[in-house]
């Protein structure tokens, strides 16, 4: 795999928030990248360097991710669609082709539920549910206990297996921690060139919003009906983009319920199940996905 010499840049969004993103090509359409949980836009370098340069493609770090900052703590997932829709008013960008990769798809569908004229397609990759990814307690095992949901984030931020020991990685700047998880649950048909993984690892350990980030997306529920959390709001029907919905047969981290549940609630969307590959299709077959990126974009 070829290296990029990727240079983030910076800019100052309205609500005073500050976000770092990568930029590369020079087109007139330009395709935007949201990156998941426990990760920062770094994680897009595979992709990165699959795409030509003749397709604009705009990564950035969500707020209190990698090097973007974190002055107003979000509340649910619009905080995200908003900043969005700041970062893309602050570049004169007016009409984007939209990608999120697992909580980055909950961020892109509800940025395309809220701003319907600005996507023209929507491209879900491991996305979680348009229903949120609920957090259940645990039981002494340390098993999650199907339905038993928390009443609080305070109390969900003493989830004894999802959220304190990432929170105490996060504190302590393991690295290797992140490593770890990584390879139980996103990395488990293939594994990355460990000095990039490296590099990317030291990106995703500078998140400051872990609980802030699970509550919201425990709380989303875009679809009409309830979910484990949350009434649904019906938003998902104001999205007006063609949707491509993306999953792998190996994935640990999105069941395959939920990617059943998006598709049965996005109209029309097409479906793909990428084979052998587990929550990270970036390291899995990069290649492939870039090619039915393009195909459906163009």
């Amino acid at each position: 795999m070829r290296r990029l010499k990727m240079q983030q840049k910076t800019i100052l969004l309205s609500n005073q928030e500050t976000y770092a993103y990568f930029e590369q090509g020079d087109c007139k359409d330009t395709l935007v990248l949201l990156h998941g949980n426990t990760s920062s836009s770094i994680f897009f370098e595979p992709l990165l360097q699959m795409l030509p340069k003749s397709i604009r493609v705009i990564a950035p770090d969500l707020r209190g991710f990698g090097n973007s900052s974190y002055n107003h703590p979000i509340e649910t997932l619009t905080d995200f669609a908003d900043d969005l829709k700041m970062f893309l008013d602050q570049l004169h960008i007016r009409n984007i082709q939209l990608l999120g990769w697992s909580l980055g798809g909950n961020i892109a569908m509800e940025f395309a539920s809220k701003y319907p004229d600005m996507v023209s397609h929507l491209i879900l990759l491991s996305s979680g549910s348009l229903k949120g990814y609920p957090v259940f307690k645990k039981n002494e095992l340390g098993h999650p206990v199907l339905g038993s949901i928390y009443a609080s984030k305070e109390e969900l931020s003493k989830d004894p297996v999802q959220v304190l020991p990432l929170i105490n990685a996060y504190h302590t700047g393991s690295v290797e921690f992140m490593e770890y998880i990584y390879d139980l649950a996103i990395y488990n048909v293939k594994k990355p060139d460990k000095e990039m993984n490296r590099k990317w690892m030291k990106e995703a350990i500078k998140q400051r919003n872990l609980v802030d980030v699970d509550w919201a997306l425990a709380n989303q529920n875009l679809s009409n009906e309830p979910s484990f959390y949350q009434q649904g709001n019906h938003k998902i029907s104001s999205i007006s983009a063609r949707i491509l919905n993306i999953w792998g047969d190996k994935d640990l981290t999105v069941p395959k319920y939920m990617f059943d549940e998006n598709q049965k609630h996005l109209k029309d969307s097409e479906a793909l199940v990428f084979t052998n590959c587990g929550h990270s299709i970036l390291i899995d077959d990069c290649e492939k996905l870039a090619i039915e990126i393009l195909n459906f974009i163009k």
